[in-house]
């Protein structure tokens, strides 16, 4: 799972404590003799896989993965909760679009429920918002604008200041609102945040950036400005719902333009929140709206003419469709679609920072993110170190996100749930080795959540679907090769290029790697970081579409023209 500053925390050994070794392996704990007690018990469901090698279930009631010091895992496991956990309570009613600093009830005869990934239960009704609703919004942002953009840009920069604070103060309710609509860890939830956080103090180094130049050639003045587009849009996913909403916003509202945002209709509340806290931190009527719905929404927005720039982070089939209605009228486009990123491991790694980084990053935030490592790639002898990666993952704690101690939460929804369960089953009929099974896991005080546990095919080849296929679980493919030229080829002939990492003690083989390897982001001896405001995202191959990519300087650049002006000034000869 994340940290705030982007690492993979979820296994991280803590200090001090010496590594397991083979010796001294964690066992299955012995269940507890049943007692008389009326407490909910986590239960575990077994699964006979059709694998070569029987598979091991993740534990579900462990405490987070600790290598012991003196002695085995002990036997028992550790003590569930007397009464029933209940989660945080969530909104009621319904979600309203907000359209110039206003919160209005759609019209519409379309809604969708937003459940607790971990209970099913209700939280909210999400609009199918209506075509007069999204020109609605589009008119609100065309028409503060032009005052928005004359604004002088440190007034600008004042109102995202306000922001800033205003996010910190509110931190804890952001974490548990994201908690809550997505079913992430409240530590990756905090992150979330903080990373929200970071994105709007990016943004206020704007005047720095996009002043422009002045050049002078002899008699001739000429000075570049940099414009903003206009209104623009944002599609954002149901992964980060706070975080990549500010990968645009402060960019685009501190440059001049302002936004209709579109969230994912799974996670509407971290956004309801965001458009309060604009509220309040002064920001003037249509700057930014919000509305709510599914693909028609979005196709909806596309065919505004007014929209200048669009932005998108979503799944290939989705990213393709947008970019191509982009690019037809003639919209400046930006997006970032899936991604199979590669974790390298050589025999000279590090293990046992290796082996918890894979694990943190792999099985994190339920491996519903598209910065973690979904794919192993083991080069010679490490091979050997799968076992104890096994037993690593084994012990993660999986269950509600708003629950303390929780290392894996639930998925997003049961058909998300389904599709990796299918992806897993299918890489087992194509012949790949189930080392870790997470499937079938109950947890009798949440017998509806979407959990699916820790999951680790080995034997698995390029050819199959579990590694040409963005799977977006927590599922961990492993492959073998002989040598770090092997596994470079094999990074960049896969058609996906957000990023990929490198575990190793050589600095002229990491830098072989950093070299030769062709993917938009590279970690060395460390799980693919998320970059901060400052640096722009770099995604490449099809993990990106588009020209200019995501915050950053090249934010700046996204959501501004170049205006270029030369100017001679002369007096008037005197008359004759």
């Amino acid at each position: 799972m994340e940290s705030p500053n982007g690492a993979a925390s979820a296994a991280s050994p803590p200090k001090g404590s010496p590594p397991p070794t083979p010796k001294e392996a964690p066992k299955r704990p012995e269940p507890e003799p049943e007692s008389n007690s009326s407490q909910p018990r986590k239960r575990q469901k077994r699964r006979q896989s059709s694998a070569k090698v029987e598979s091991p279930k993740p534990v579900v009631d462990e405490p987070s993965p600790k290598p012991p010091s003196q002695s085995p895992v002990p036997s028992k496991t550790t003590p569930v909760p007397s009464s029933t956990p209940k989660p945080p309570p969530g909104p009621t009613g319904v979600i309203r679009n907000f359209i110039g600093n206003q919160f209005i009830a759609s019209k519409t005869r379309s809604w969708s429920p937003a459940f607790d990934p971990s209970t099913q239960k209700l939280l909210t009704r999400v609009p199918e918002s209506t075509q007069n609703e999204v020109h609605e919004a589009v008119a609100s942002a065309e028409r503060a604008q032009l005052s928005w953009r004359r604004l002088p840009l440190t007034k600008r920069r004042e109102h995202l200041y306000r922001l800033t604070e205003i996010f910190r103060v509110n931190r804890a309710k952001l974490a548990q609102t994201i908690s809550l609509d997505t079913g992430k860890t409240l530590e990756d939830a905090s992150s979330e945040v903080s990373r929200s956080i970071n994105m709007c103090e990016a943004a206020h180094s704007v005047t720095s950036v996009i002043l422009g130049y002045h050049f002078y050639n002899e008699s001739t003045a000429t000075d570049t400005i940099n414009e903003p587009l206009g209104v623009c849009m944002a599609v954002t996913p149901f992964t980060f719902p706070l975080m990549i909403p500010m990968w645009f916003i402060p960019f685009a509202l501190a440059t001049g333009n302002t936004m209709v945002l579109k969230p994912s209709e799974q996670t509407p509340m971290a956004t309801t929140l965001l458009a309060e806290m604009i509220i309040e931190a002064g920001f003037p009527p249509g700057v930014l709206n919000i509305v709510h719905g599914g693909p028609t929404v979005v196709d909806q927005l596309l065919a505004e003419p007014a929209i200048k720039a669009v932005s998108f982070v979503g799944s290939d089939q989705a990213g393709r469709h947008v970019y191509d209605i982009a690019v037809a009228s003639r919209k400046r486009i930006q997006a970032n679609c899936a991604a199979k990123n590669h974790g390298v491991i050589l025999p000279d790694a590090s293990k046992w920072q290796t082996l918890y980084g894979l694990a943190g990053s792999a099985f994190g935030a339920a491996g519903q993110r598209c910065m973690g490592i979904s794919v192993a790639v083991f080069v010679g002898s490490s091979i050997d170190w799968l076992p104890e990666l096994v037993q690593i993952a084994q012990r993660l704690k999986v269950g509600p996100g708003y629950e303390p101690g929780i290392d894996i939460g639930p998925l997003i929804s049961p058909a998300a749930k389904a599709k990796v369960e299918q992806a897993i089953q299918t890489a087992i009929d194509d012949g790949a080795t189930l080392l870790l099974d997470g499937r079938g896991l109950e947890l009798e005080a949440f017998p509806d959540g979407n959990f699916l546990g820790p999951t680790i095919l080995s034997n698995v080849q390029t050819y199959m679907p579990c590694y040409q296929e963005e799977i977006f679980g927590p599922v961990l493919v492993c492959l073998h090769v002989d040598t770090l030229e092997e596994a470079i080829e094999m990074v960049n002939d896969n058609r996906y290029g957000n990023g990929a990492s490198i575990f190793t003690s050589s600095a002229t083989k990491a830098q072989q790697f950093q070299r030769d390897v062709n993917v938009g982001r590279i970690g060395i001896n460390v799980p693919l970081l998320a970059t901060s405001g400052q640096v722009s995202n770099s995604s490449n191959k099809d993990s990106f579409l588009g020209e200019i990519n995501f915050h950053g300087f090249k934010g700046y650049d996204f959501y501004t023209s170049i205006k270029t002006v030369s100017s001679i000034w002369r007096e008037d000869p005197p008359s004759l």
